[in-house]
């Protein structure tokens, strides 16, 4: 019988660390069911015996690969929440979040799948869940700081819309090759989040 270690020495950390950052290219690729366990040791140049000392299977790790994204866009988030709020130049705390939005939806071909692959995984499922509950509430967060009087139902809605908006035009920005038009991309959907925001 296996046992799966949870690693506690910095090189053993150092390896599980490298078995995610391999899965979630090789995940990003290839998709889920095209890759095997093989691929993902050979990406991150680690023997199959060790994958099996810290993941029980490819579910097992796919699973770690998700977490971590999310983890990522919630810090970005974060960070995203704290500066609009103590920083003066709101416009480029808006233009920021957007590129650091951006510098994640290189996985977007993980994202995807992963929400038709988990409808059956309760734990994965839960933890989405969580995880747009926290992004929507910081979002509020936002909105209650800027939009003193407005209603709470106001504030839900217009939480929706910048998240939504911003969502679905990054993964178009992210198609666009030429650097100008996606900077002006990027510049005009930074003005009309502003303007959304009333941040004038």
């Amino acid at each position: 019988m296996s046992y799966i270690k949870e690693p506690i020495q910095k090189r053993a950390i150092e390896k599980k660390l490298k078995l995610i950052e391999a899965a979630k290219k090789v995940f990003n690729d290839k998709g889920y069911h095209n890759t095997h366990i093989k691929d993902i040791t050979g990406e991150a140049g680690i023997s199959t015996g060790l994958f099996y000392k810290y993941f029980k299977d490819k579910n097992d790790i796919y699973i770690e690969v998700i977490k971590l994204l999310i983890e990522k866009e919630m810090q970005v988030v974060l960070d995203f929440k704290d500066r609009i709020i103590e920083e003066e130049n709101k416009k480029q705390v808006i233009r920021s979040y957007i590129e650091n939005r951006l510098r994640i939806i290189i996985y977007n071909g993980i994202m995807q799948e992963f929400h038709i692959l988990t409808k059956e995984n309760e734990h994965i499922k839960d933890f989405t869940n969580n995880a747009r509950k926290d992004y929507l509430n910081a979002i509020k967060d936002i909105l209650f700081e800027i939009w003193h009087n407005a209603a709470e139902s106001t504030i839900h809605v217009g939480a929706m819309l910048i998240w939504r908006t911003i969502y679905g035009n990054i993964l178009e920005i992210a198609t666009i090759n030429n650097l100008d038009l996606k900077k002006e991309y990027i510049d005009n959907l930074t003005d009309l989040i502003h303007k959304y925001m009333k941040l004038d």
